[in-house]
C-alpha cells in the first residue's frame, strides 16, 4: 500500500495583507496530480489544515473543493486529523458527509471515546482492507490525566511521555487484533526530535520543557508515523515517525525545499515503511531585502522570478533621517513590473544605520551589562542617542526607595505630575 503524507497546509493564511490562497490553489492542484502520477491508495493530513479555528468561507471551499475531487486521482481513502490551530468540531460536523467520499476525519481527541473512532482501516485498490491507521489528532496533556499544578517540568515531561505512548500501545493493541497480519501506520501533532522555534509558530503544551516527546512514546508496531506541527521535514525515532512540514511556507523563516513524503507500506506488519520525499514546487519566492532605499528601490526593479506567482516581500529599509514618500518610491519601484506581475510587500521595516551596525556587532550577554548599559544599547539600536540626563534619570528611578516610589505615586494621583 502507498500512502502520501503532508501535514499544515494552513488554508487561509495570510502574509500580512497578502493572502496566500492563490499559493494553496497551485499547491493542491500538484498534489492532485502527485497522487494520479504516484498511484497513491491513501492520504493523510495530519493537522493543521487551517490556520484559524474560525476559516473564512474561502479557505472552506478550498478545502471542500480539493477533497470532492480526490476521488479523481484513484485515491481510495483520505485520513485527516486535526492540529492545534483547528477547531475539532469544526472538522468533525460535515464527517458524515464526508464518509461517502471515503473521507475519514478526526478533528479531536476524547478520553472517554470509542477507541473505533480513531482507527481507520485502509482498502487497497481490490476493495480488501490492507493496512490499518491509529487516527490521533492533536492531543492536550490535560486530556491524558497530566496535571502540571504539583510536578516539576521533569516529571510532567515523563508522566506526559507516559500516557502519549500508552495511547499509541493501546490503539495498537486494539488494532492489531482486530486486523491481525496487517501494517499499522499512525499519525500525530506534537512535537519529536531536534525542533527550533523556527520550525513552529508557537508551543502546544503547558510547559516548555515538555514541548518535545522522546522516542518511545512511538510504538514498534507502526512502520510510519505520519506526523504534524514542525513546519519542516525530518524524522524521529529511527526513522519510524516523519515530519513532512508545511508544503507552502508560512513566513519568510521557511525558505528549505516544501515535501510530501510517499511512504510503501511492507506488508509484513513486523517490516519497514519505506519513505521517499517528493519536493513541492514553489508558487512563489519569499525575499528578504535590506538596504538604503536608493538601492532598495532599484533591486526592486530588476527583480525576477521564476516562480508561477510574483515574489512576496520583506523589505528593510534603512534611512538615515525622517523617511521622505517611503511609500511612493517604493510604489514607483514596484511598477517597473505589469499589474499582475507585481511583487507584493509582505513586510515593512525601517531601521536606523545604528540597527543594522547592531545586527553585525556581537551580541553582548544580558548578565553582564548594567541597565544603565541596556538603556544605551536599546538606544543605539533604535537609532536615538541616550543623552546624560536621560541616563542619570534612569539611575534615579532605579535607586529610588519605596518611600520615593509612595511619593511619586501619590504626587501623580494628586495631578503633580
Amino acid at each position: 500500500m502507498r500512502i502520501l503524507h503532508t501535514s499544515d497546509w494552513h488554508l487561509g493564511l495570510s502574509l500580512g495583507a497578502l493572502s496566500l490562497g492563490p499559493d494553496h490553489d497551485l499547491f493542491l492542484a500538484w498534489l492532485r496530480g502527485a497522487l494520479r502520477a504516484q498511484v497513491v491508495d491513501a492520504l493523510i493530513v495530519a493537522g493543521d489544515v487551517f490556520d484559524t479555528m474560525q476559516p473564512s468561507a474561502d479557505a472552506l471551499a478550498r478545502y471542500y473543493r480539493f477533497l470532492a475531487q480526490v476521488a479523481e486521482t484513484g485515491v481510495q481513502q483520505v485520513v485527516i486529523v486535526g492540529g492545534n490551530h483547528d477547531s475539532p468540531s469544526r472538522l468533525d460536523a460535515p464527517a458524515e458527509v464526508l464518509a461517502a467520499l471515503q473521507v475519514h476525519v478526526v478533528g479531536g481527541y476524547e478520553s472517554d471515546g470509542p477507541d473505533d473512532r480513531y482507527l481507520v482501516p485502509l482498502r487497497g485498490r481490490g476493495g480488501q482492507v490492507e493496512a490499518v491507521c491509529v487516527a490521533l489528532p492533536y492531543v492536550h496533556e490535560f486530556r491524558l490525566g497530566v496535571r502540571t499544578t504539583e510536578l516539576d517540568p521533569a516529571a510532567v515531561r515523563a508522566a506526559f511521555g507516559a500516557r502519549f505512548g500508552a495511547l499509541y500501545a493501546r490503539l495498537c493493541d486494539v488494532a492489531a487484533a482486530r486486523w491481525p497480519g496487517l501494517p499499522l501506520v499512525g499519525t500525530g501533532h506534537l512535537t519529536m526530535g531536534p525542533a527550533t522555534a523556527d520550525d513552529y509558530p508557537q508551543a502546544i503544551h503547558q510547559v516548555g520543557s515538555i514541548d518535545s516527546l522522546p522516542d518511545s512514546v512511538v510504538d514498534p508496531r507502526l512502520q510510519h508515523l505520519a506526523l504534524g506541527h514542525i513546519h519542516r521535514s525530518y524524522p524521529v525515532a529511527d526513522r519510524r515517525g516523519w515530519y513532512s512540514g508545511t508544503p507552502v511556507a508560512t513566513s519568510f523563516t521557511e525558505t528549505s525545499a516544501r515535501k510530501v513524503l510517499l511512504v510503501d507500506l511492507d506488508p509484513d506488519p513486523a517490516g519497514r515503511a519505506t519513505v521517499q520525499a517528493l519536493e513541492v514546487p514553489r508558487p512563489r519566492a519569499l525575499l528578504s531585502l535590506s538596504d538604503r532605499l536608493p538601492a532598495l528601490c532599484a533591486a526592486l526593479r530588476g527583480l525576477r522570478w521564476a516562480e508561477a506567482l510574483p515574489p512576496a516581500l520583506a523589505l528593510r529599509v534603512v534611512l538615515d533621517g525622517p523617511p521622505v514618500d517611503l511609500q511612493g518610491q517604493l510604489n514607483d519601484a514596484l511598477r517597473a513590473h505589469p499589474e499582475g506581475a507585481r511583487p507584493v510587500v509582505a513586510k515593512l521595516e525601517v531601521v536606523a544605520p545604528a540597527a543594522v551596525e547592531a545586527d553585525d556587532a556581537p551580541v553582548p550577554v544580558l548578565t553582564a551589562l548594567q541597565p544603565e548599559e541596556v538603556l544605551q544599547q536599546l538606544a543605539r539600536y533604535r537609532g536615538l542617542s541616550a543623552p546624560a540626563p536621560l541616563v542619570s534619570a534612569f539611575a534615579q528611578l532605579r535607586a529610588a526607595s519605596d518611600e520615593d516610589w509612595r511619593a511619586m505615586l501619590a504626587a501623580a494621583q494628586g495631578g503633580a505630575l
